[in-house]
């Protein structure tokens, strides 16, 4: 694009909202050029809105000007969502990052979508709530893409995902019109089709300048434990049998032996020998209901084929348990220089079909894939560890991919769980949604973006 166009709108976005707040250097337009996929693609300028009325300046001069808008939270994304493909403008969320209200007794809170997950969950426990949705990275992402990703986590399978808990949203659209979707008012008006649409749109419909969330009370228990067995197979085939057991668990964790390996090397962890895979299991509740619980479920594990458990005996360490399940990402970089994560999800009776199926092929290109995830909703994290300078073994990481989404959608699964589809998983969603599938979605694109100003080219293509 012309670079006069360029440069003459984002002084005037400079201009109107003040020098600070916009860097068009090439120090920081590199730093906001890639997300955690580490695919990189420069923007022109970064912004960094205070106000809603920031963002509605900033959108509004740049689709005059003809320049894609790039929402972007803290760029935890593994699927490209936040990556300037077409160069543009970012709007960092960075400097929205307030809670402007928590509600106790009607148990909402209403924030600005720079706001870190982590940082809500302490507010909202201090008048003993707790906004569910907790993905691993609570202690980076934000709420706003949380929302725009529509993140689980760990208690998903309790409590369910962040659409599950999004009152209402204040979103700018792509000529600078400000729109207010759902209703936070009212807690029990919880429907609303332009609110369903925006939740998971990973920010190709609009910014999200306000969100209004909903909170439940705290548990007052939690039971945690550590179980181990030989293989992958046999942890998946356990998780049914828990729910076999008609206990809903707070959180089911799987790790393969290889994840195992890695997160020893950040976590001290004795395991029984003969065993590699573990499944971290929660319970919650008030009272003696997670104990209860819990006891229902080592009952129900006791015929299994498990090698031994380890039950946290207080607060300390329940907490390492949970580190060493939040250590996972960081501790994989020990094993190769880069890595293809992906997340598919298929129905819980059909996880060890799906685990077989990734130790096969694994087995078969000869890589090394760590396999963990929330297999209480049947949503793995395949992560295939490589050197991208390896032609070789990089095409390999390919072919495998393809044939675990041809395995995923034959097992009546999804290509992904939580992640979104953003730059990666965008040529394999007609395989997922058909041909008409995906041209609804484009309608829905044109009718709140016709000239594809926002996020472009993610989810979808238009060429």
């Amino acid at each position: 694009m012309a670079r006069d166009r360029v440069k003459d709108a984002v002084g005037e976005i400079a201009d109107k909202i003040g020098k600070h707040k916009v860097s068009a250097s090439r120090e920081t337009c590199v730093c906001y050029a890639f997300d955690a996929t580490n695919m990189r693609s420069l923007p022109d300028a970064v912004t960094f809105p205070e106000t809603t009325e920031d963002v509605r300046t900033i959108v509004g001069i740049s689709s005059t000007a003809g320049l894609p808008i790039v929402p972007r939270g803290a760029g935890t994304g593994f699927a490209g969502g936040t990556v300037p493909l077409d160069g543009g403008v970012v709007i960092s969320t960075e400097r929205l990052n307030r809670i402007l209200h928590v509600d106790a007794d009607r148990r909402m809170a209403t924030v600005q979508p720079g706001v870190v997950n982590s940082a809500l969950q302490r507010e909202a426990a201090k008048a003993g709530l707790m906004f569910p949705p907790d993905p691993s990275s609570l202690e980076v992402s934000t709420i706003g893409g949380n929302v725009a990703q529509d993140a689980g986590g760990p208690r998903a399978v309790k409590y369910g995902v962040t659409r599950d808990y999004v009152l209402g949203a204040e979103v700018v659209l792509w000529d600078g019109r400000i729109v207010e979707s759902g209703n936070p008012r009212d807690a029990c008006d919880r429907w609303n089709p332009m609110l369903a649409l925006l939740v998971g749109s990973e920010g190709t419909l609009g910014v999200m300048t306000e969100i209004t969330l909903g909170l439940i009370a705290r548990p007052e228990s939690f039971a945690t434990a550590l179980v181990f067995f030989a293989d992958l197979e046999a942890a998946a085939a356990a998780v049914n049998t828990v729910f076999a057991s008609g206990v809903l668990p707070a959180a089911i964790e799987l790790m393969d032996a290889t994840t195992m390996g890695a997160v020893k090397n950040f976590v001290d962890i004795d395991m029984p020998a003969g065993s590699g895979c573990t499944l971290l299991i929660e319970t919650d509740g008030m009272g003696s209901e997670a104990a209860d619980a819990m006891s229902e479920i080592e009952k129900s594990l006791a015929g299994s084929d498990m090698a031994g458990m380890r039950s946290a005996t207080g607060d300390a360490e329940r907490a390492d348990l949970w580190k060493m399940r939040r250590s996972i990402s960081p501790s994989l970089a020990l094993i190769a220089p880069h890595k293809v994560n992906e997340d598919v999800c298929v129905p819980r009776s059909k996880l060890p079909e799906l685990a077989h199926a990734v130790t096969e092929l694994a087995r078969k290109y000869s890589l090394t894939v760590p396999t963990f995830g929330h297999a209480g909703d049947g949503n793995l994290h395949v992560n295939v560890m490589l050197d991208r300078n390896d032609v070789g073994e990089f095409r390999r990481a390919e072919t495998f991919v393809r044939e675990l989404f041809d395995t995923t959608l034959r097992l009546g699964g999804t290509i992904s769980g939580e992640h979104g589809v953003g730059i990666t998983k965008r040529e394999f969603l007609p395989d997922q949604v058909g041909d008409l599938g995906l041209e609804i979605q484009r309608q829905v694109k044109r009718s709140f973006d016709p000239y594809l100003r926002v996020n472009p080219d993610k989810v979808v293509s238009f060429s």
